[in-house]
């Protein structure tokens, strides 16, 4: 799946630190570990994002 984000630097910077410190809290794991492995994702997509700028 591609998504295109059009974020400004600060919004970049925070939205990766939320993805590198929220830790899932549903109590289902199953879907603590999907969120757990979206937030991974999306944070790595997002540091090949910031280094590509």
């Amino acid at each position: 799946m591609l998504i295109q984000l059009d974020l400004n630097q600060n919004d970049l910077e925070a939205l990766l630190r939320h993805c590198q410190t929220h830790k899932p809290g549903t109590g289902d794991a199953r879907e603590d570990q999907r969120l757990a492995d979206a937030l991974e994702a999306l944070e790595e997509a997002l540091e090949v994002a910031n280094t590509a700028r």
